[in-house]
């Protein structure tokens, strides 16, 4: 009740000052209408899809119409992320994604420093078939986990809690190297498709390629410094080759699964040839599964997470709307001027803007609306300056997993809640959040150079 009140207190308040210079009153009580379901998304007091459904709702209350209020579902990201969330459920569920998981676990060597490689690997891996960070997580952690018990690791270790935040990490991360490796690219497309500026899976990966796979290696290292464990481990790889023994021969569905991920990767990177939208190659590879057997009736309900649907189909709408009636513009009254005054410089920039998502996550404990907050009202300018809008992009995306608490990561959550809140303590996630943020921004600087060694930005 007390986080109810202080939604509904925050959008009365929002709703009941006088109308701003520059915002019209529908604007007004969009603002209202997103004020208040940021708090009930931030505390989590009911479901997240219900709660963007509630704000659907009350959009259309406020006179909003119901096409533009519902936009989202019909939105070309929206039904990029229901396709290609049934990947992930085909991967999981045919157990490829197992399957490749411990075949790359057995390859690296049983040092600390080996099986945090090897989970970066894993992660890049997935993320290729599996868009949803959630997913990747929930396969992943618990693997990690068996491996830090079946090691003789103490709960709460430096040695256990360096496994299991690293392996959430990378989990997450590898993903944004490339469009559709998490579900920021849906949200990315939709910013694009705002502004109508034109995206491609090659363009986008050769902008964030570099950067994430830097921050990675980054924390691969700099994790260890900093949650130095307490002796060194030598173990042998026999953990993940009893695991990958059991899961027994490779079977059909599994091959299945493979060729149409891999199918689809080479119909994304190609678009800039074919022009057909990239949400079509999910729509077909869903036939295929159904008709191979891999998706069944019940599998439509059950197979991927229908409050995330729903909440990012929420989410898409808002974007809608809030450009419809000029809020971003409104924005930029606050955010231009700033950006005006360092467009000059490429690295201010970077700086800022991931300084400013590392500000709104504690606000948005998704990113998904902070993305295009951020990113919309000051497009324009940094571009007049010569900077591309991918490369405004990547800190946005770079600084988008802090997790100095555990609601601003719920990846970071839900690896709290598989160990039972044994596997580390407040003390050693904070000190691997502060050094998440750093190295952020150390690989936004490197990044920064790159970018201009390669002629794309000036």
């Amino acid at each position: 009740m007390i986080w109810l009140t202080a939604a509904v207190a925050l959008g009365a308040a929002i709703a009941l000052l006088p109308t701003p210079d520059g915002l019209s009153r529908p604007a007004q009580s969009v603002l209202a209408i997103t004020g208040f379901t940021v708090v009930l998304w931030a505390s989590q007091i009911i479901n997240n899809g219900v709660a963007s459904v509630l704000m659907m709702g009350l959009m259309i209350v406020a006179g909003i119409r119901p096409a533009r209020a519902l936009s989202g579902f019909a939105s070309p990201p929206f039904w990029v992320l229901l396709t290609i969330l049934f990947y992930g459920f085909a991967m999981r569920k045919t157990g490829l994604a197992e399957r490749i998981s411990f075949y790359i676990l057995s390859l690296f060597p049983g040092t600390y420093s080996g099986i945090l490689a090897a989970f970066f690997v894993i992660g890049f891996v997935l993320a290729l078939g599996i868009p949803s960070m959630t997913v990747r997580t929930a396969i992943m952690s618990p693997i990690a986990w068996e491996l830090a018990k079946s090691l003789g690791l103490p709960n709460r270790s430096r040695g256990t809690a360096l496994i299991m935040i690293t392996t959430v990490e990378m989990a997450v991360i590898p993903g944004c190297a490339f469009l559709y490796g998490s579900l920021y690219g849906p949200v990315v497309e939709a910013a694009f498709q705002a502004k109508h500026i034109s995206l491609t899976w090659l363009g986008y990966a050769q902008v964030l390629t570099f950067p994430t796979l830097l921050l990675c290696a980054l924390l691969l290292v700099g994790n260890q410094m900093v949650l130095r464990p307490e002796g060194p481990l030598n173990a042998t790889p026999a953990f993940a080759r009893d695991r990958l023994k059991a899961l027994g021969h490779f079977e059909r569905p599994e091959l299945i699964t493979g060729i149409v991920v891999l199918i689809s990767i080479a119909f994304w990177a190609t678009d800039r040839y074919h022009h057909l939208p990239s949400f079509l190659i999910g729509m077909l590879a869903m036939t295929v599964f159904a008709v191979a057997g891999i998706l069944r009736d019940e599998d439509v309900a059950t197979g991927v997470s229908w409050t995330l649907l729903l909440f990012l189909g929420g989410a898409f709408s808002l974007g809608n709307v809030i450009q419809e009636y000029k809020v971003t513009d409104w924005l930029a009254g606050f955010f231009v001027p700033v950006a005006q005054k360092v467009a000059f410089s490429l690295l201010i920039v970077m700086m800022l803007m991931a300084l400013a998502m590392f500000v709104l996550r504690f606000l948005d404990p998704t990113s998904f609306i902070a993305i295009p907050v951020l990113f919309l009202p000051v497009s324009d300018v940094t571009t007049a300056a010569g900077i591309p809008p991918l490369i405004l992009m990547a800190p946005l995306l770079l600084a988008s997993a802090p997790f100095w608490v555990s609601y601003q990561n719920f990846w970071i959550a839900m690896g709290e809640a598989i160990t039972a809140n044994q596997a580390f303590g407040t003390r050693e996630r904070v000190l691997l959040a502060n050094t998440y943020a750093v190295i952020a921004l150390l690989s936004l600087i490197a990044a920064a150079g790159f970018w201009k060694i390669a002629g794309m930005v000036k």
